[in-house]
């Protein structure tokens, strides 16, 4: 199994945000990140690394949470550190970090998984009645690249979450939700994608096969933790409304409550 690395991150969030914005480029990565483009460049390269006290100093730039910051500086401390015993601690901070977070293995694969919008959305498309089996279809539904769509299944496949069947490409197992409350590169990420699609749909999808509104309200905070039980609910109540019967098209549901204070 492929291992995420420091690389990874810095790699995955350079994509993130020359896909976000078509003028973004690896010298203004470099710049935010605070180091030089051919540093960034030869990390890229693994022709040279980081030491803990800049890696730190970068993840505080991308604004890191505390865990994220350490998770970060552990990895370039496994990869770089000169000193056994400090890199058998860094591992452990790993496992640490791993398990109070469920993001169990940490591998590259389920860091992509659980990152890209594409990957669920893959998964939905094969369930669609109209599914034809075919990477062409799935490429096509989602007005996706084709070689991208097969990068997705590939992955797909290696996760052993599709299987082929007479040539088709299908479900190998049941449909699953990541773990709630957990704090995740990848998973704000994937927040932050999905939020960038629901503000492209109101220009781009007619309010007939949309739904967008917004409510501010004056409330006790001691509310929330209930508040969230009952968004869950409504969710589930939702999704199983909508996904029983035909199935002809792939949609995603965001539901944002958010403080406009700060406490």
């Amino acid at each position: 199994m492929e291992m995420i690395s420091y690389k990874n991150i810095l790699e995955e969030e350079l994509h993130f945000r020359l896909n976000d914005n078509l003028s973004y480029s690896l010298r203004a990565f470099a710049r935010d990140i605070g180091i030089s483009p051919s540093q960034l460049s030869d990390i890229f390269k693994s022709k040279t690394g980081l030491s803990v006290k800049k890696a730190r100093s970068i993840a505080e730039n991308l604004s890191f949470n505390d865990n994220e910051i350490e998770m970060f500086c552990s990895l370039v401390e496994i990869e770089h550190g000169r000193s056994p015993k400090k890199v058998l601690e860094a591992r452990k901070r790993i496992d640490k970090i791993n398990y109070e977070s469920s993001f169990k293995g940490l591998s590259f694969d389920s860091f992509k998984l659980i990152s890209d919008w594409q990957y669920f959305a893959i998964l939905s498309t094969m369930e669609l009645d109209e599914y034809d089996g075919t990477i062409n279809f799935i490429s096509t539904h989602l007005n996706l690249e084709l070689t991208k769509t097969e990068e997705y299944i590939k992955r797909l496949l290696k996760l052993d979450l599709i299987d082929i069947q007479n040539g088709k490409f299908i479900i190998s197992g049941e449909m699953f939700t990541t773990s709630h409350n957990i704090k995740s590169l990848a998973l704000k990420r994937f927040h932050k994608q999905h939020l960038n699609k629901s503000l492209k749909a109101i220009d781009n999808v007619s309010v007939e096969l949309r739904d967008i509104t917004t409510m501010t309200m004056a409330i006790d905070i001691k509310k929330i933790p209930e508040a969230k039980k009952m968004i869950t609910k409504f969710r589930r109540e939702l999704s199983h409304f909508l996904e029983e019967g035909p199935k002809n098209h792939v949609y995603n549901l965001n539901i944002q409550l958010i403080p406009l204070s700060d406490s």
